[in-house]
């Protein structure tokens, strides 16, 4: 069974503060995509799958330990000529959400039927990481977690973001209105000569004895350095069974090419299954959802 964060007793009492402040819902199906600040909710399968070749190949992802990766090709129907692409071995270079940066050596790529995945060597062993990629140009965004921000900040941001969730539309049925939001996690970082970006994930409950029911938010936010809100850029929102429900979580922050777009790694995980997704901020300031990997089961 999934479970939530805990929240300190400051935050329960600004989530159930925020929370009074909710705007009524208007109808939305159980999945939920807003691109762009300006943009109107749609109801969508999944976004456009478009990778960025600027990514390199395959996009890698750290397995239970540092050593072993998940190697995941961007459009299953080329999956030979990506794995062709990759070079025997290929040096990889593995970023972790607070922008550290290590290299290591891909040797081969294994097909365990159900997902291909890589052993990683190097001396000293790889440390724990989030996201890999081979070749490419990429560069990582160090984040700043919400649990390493001062007292001060900390809330600040846990208020600013509940307050953009409960702005959010609900289920169709309204069942969520008026429910306290719990933080799961916040990260931000700075663009270079642009806004300080804040990425958020919160949720919430009905505890029904029979069929409990979760709703999960993604929410993506910008502060410019004239102002001092959050303004919501981009929002995703699930409902559904507690088991099933789709629940994201912040891999990484990454600059891809030479147009030196910012794009925040995502996984989304089913319960069953895990996808993954590239949410991008365009030359035009708008973030969008670029790419989306199949779902793995492994």
């Amino acid at each position: 069974m999934k479970l939530f964060r805990r929240s300190s007793p400051v935050l329960a009492a600004l989530i159930l503060s925020a929370c009074e402040r909710q705007k009524t819902p208007r109808p939305a199906d159980s999945v939920v995509r807003t691109q762009g600040a300006a943009a109107e909710s749609s109801s969508v399968a999944a976004p456009v799958s478009t990778w960025n070749p600027s990514a390199g190949p395959v996009l890698l992802d750290a397995a239970d330990v540092p050593t072993l990766a998940f190697v995941l090709v961007p459009d299953t129907a080329n999956r030979a000529s990506a794995l062709a692409a990759i070079p025997r071995p290929a040096s990889v270079t593995l970023f972790g959400r607070n922008g550290t940066v290590q290299t290591a050596e891909l040797p081969r790529v294994t097909d365990a039927g159900v997902c291909f995945t890589a052993t990683l060597s190097a001396a000293p062993p790889p440390r724990p990481w989030s996201v890999g990629f081979i070749g490419g140009v990429v560069s990582p965004v160090a984040m700043d977690s919400l649990e390493i921000l001062p007292r001060a900040d900390s809330i600040a941001l846990t208020t600013g973001v509940i307050r953009l969730a409960s702005a959010l539309p609900n289920d169709s049925a309204g069942r969520f209105n008026g429910l306290p939001f719990i933080v799961r996690s916040i990260w931000r970082f700075t663009l270079a000569n642009g806004p300080q970006v804040v990425a958020g994930t919160l949720g919430r409950q009905i505890n029904q004895e029979a069929t409990p029911l979760q709703e999960r938010t993604l929410l993506v936010a910008e502060r410019s350095p004239t102002d001092s809100s959050l303004t919501t850029v981009y929002s995703e929102r699930s409902y559904g069974d507690e088991e099933t429900v789709e629940t994201r979580e912040v891999l990484a922050a990454v600059v891809l090419g030479g147009g030196r777009n910012v794009a925040i790694v995502v996984s989304r995980d089913f319960g069953d299954s895990i996808a993954y997704a590239l949410i991008e901020r365009g030359e035009d300031g708008r973030w969008r959802a670029r790419w989306a990997s199949p779902r793995r089961r492994c």
